[in-house]
């Protein structure tokens, strides 16, 4: 008797012992997500899973500013190129259909493609960003046309008119060109549209019903709008400059609907094992894009998943195989959720969690003036961190880059080199390096001279320092 109450006792003790970690990991989770809502870097809706049953779940933000309307669990976010993921299912379902191969030319699908390569490109070289197509976003033509592009076929003359780069297969080169390519395999190989491909090959077979591709101006129920901060701290709406969805990205659904994706994936109604294993493994010049698929490694976990990003939009999509998690992070704010997705994914794994601070929403928001060439506004915004390592090396390197105000930014990284080792982001001999190249700008060549000696006694092997040495030598000589 005394032996079966000790283990009914132990029973409750480990159970009771698990449901402290799971709350102190949903606390910690909440602590993140909260801290990037309260500096303002995020607004959109967060989902952990494992093995499919959600282990936090929250909603942060508005969802439309000027109607003050919040974001919530049914909040319809648009996912950016993580729809690149649904191009790859629906290929690969063609593929175990008997409806094309992956070795298969474009030339067999699209006969009137007017490029020289069009039987070596295939689409293989299209899954996995080997292709040499390029980004149909850069064409000149795109921004006056964006309103236009309603079907696949409205993208193609501007594709058509981007001739490959480089040989198939050579090398990796991110391309939404060849996604939209593969669009219209789909099409001509279905004989359906797109969008109702994906409608009823994907969405009504894994039970997504919040999920659609759907242009800006049709009409959608619990439909975000997308807003981007600014390094000036104007804020603007995406209504106007989000590219349209298409193959390449830019469809719209929910965190609940991407854990029924997540889950039909790891069942078979979607595709069967060997099609999954084919997609998920990375055969092409980049070891961590596999076909239409990110993969990395992660704690010793290997993770699949893809991330989405636009004006105004931020998105993740992370399969963690071996422990089961999902981690699912859709936003309405242009900037955070992949970082954000980071430091969840630490804690899940045992690490401590990271709260953002002040001074990293700040840093994001120099970095978009930087994007827009605003090194001078984006160095303002550094210096309004002095205690924070990061920004102060930023504050140093942009001034720096941007040639200006250059002995304050030796200043800076004597400064910066006085903190601590744990909260440097670069090392020092980065700093000491950068401390000659700003030394080069105000003519001090001997002091520049012994800036690059301090970095490679600190670091041997620093080629930037080696390189900017013998550089220096050479122009003395």
């Amino acid at each position: 008797m005394e032996n079966l109450m000790f283990r009914v006792l132990l029973a409750c003790l480990l159970m009771a012992g698990t449901a402290a970690k799971a709350d102190n990991i949903e606390r910690d989770l909440d602590a993140i997500v909260q801290s990037y809502g309260k500096v303002g870097i995020f607004a959109g809706t967060v989902l952990v899973a494992r093995d499919g049953k959600p282990v936090y779940e929250t909603a942060v933000g508005l969802a439309n500013r000027e109607t003050n309307v919040p974001n919530r669990s049914n909040t319809r976010f648009n996912i950016g190129s993580i729809g690149k993921t649904f191009t790859a299912v629906s290929i690969l379902q063609l593929a175990e259909a008997g409806k094309l191969k992956l070795s298969d030319p474009i030339s067999r699908f699209l006969p009137n493609i007017p490029y020289a390569e069009k039987d070596t490109i295939t689409i293989a070289h299209l899954l996995n960003h080997s292709a040499g197509t390029g980004n149909y976003m850069a064409h000149k033509d795109f921004a006056a046309n964006m309103g236009k592009l309603r079907t696949i076929d409205a993208f193609l003359p501007m594709i058509y008119d981007q001739k490959p780069g480089f040989a198939a297969g050579s090398r990796f080169e991110y391309s939404n060109s060849g996604m939209v390519l593969l669009g219209a395999v789909v099409e001509k190989a279905s004989g359906q549209s797109y969008r109702d491909y994906l409608r009823d090959h994907i969405f009504k077979p894994a039970g997504m019903t919040e999920s659609s591709l759907t242009l800006e101006d049709e009409p959608l129920p619990n439909r975000s709008i997308g807003y981007t901060r600014h390094g000036d701290f104007s804020i603007t709406s995406n209504v106007d400059s989000v590219p349209p969805p298409s193959a390449d990205g830019g469809m719209r659904t929910t965190t609940r609907d991407m854990l029924r994706y997540d889950q039909a994936l790891k069942r078979t109604e979607l595709l069967s094992e060997a099609s999954k294993t084919t997609m998920w493994t990375p055969v092409g010049p980049d070891k961590e894009y596999a076909f239409g698929w990110e993969r990395k490694s992660a704690f010793g976990d290997t993770v699949i998943g893809h991330s989405g990003a636009a004006p105004g939009i931020d998105a993740v999509f992370r399969r963690y195989q071996g422990s089961g998690y999902t981690v699912i992070v859709l936003s309405n704010t242009a900037m955070g959720a992949r970082d954000m997705a980071d430091k969840i994914e630490a804690r899940l794994y045992g690490k401590p969690a990271q709260l953002v601070v002040q001074a990293d929403s700040d840093m994001m928001l120099a970095l978009d003036l930087v994007m827009r060439g605003d090194l001078r506004g984006a160095a303002k915004l550094y210096d309004r961190n002095p205690g924070h390592a990061p920004s102060v090396y930023q504050a140093a390197r942009t001034r720096i880059d941007g040639g200006f105000e250059t002995t304050e930014a030796i200043a800076l990284l004597d400064r910066y080199l006085r903190f601590d080792a744990a909260v440097q982001v670069a090392t020092p001999a980065g700093a000491w390096w950068r401390k000659g190249l700003a030394y080069e700008q105000l003519g001090e060549k001997a002091k520049a001279r012994g800036s690059y000696v301090q970095s490679l006694a600190l670091d041997p092997a620093f080629d930037k320092a080696k390189q900017s040495l013998a550089k220096l030598d050479t122009l003395k000589n």
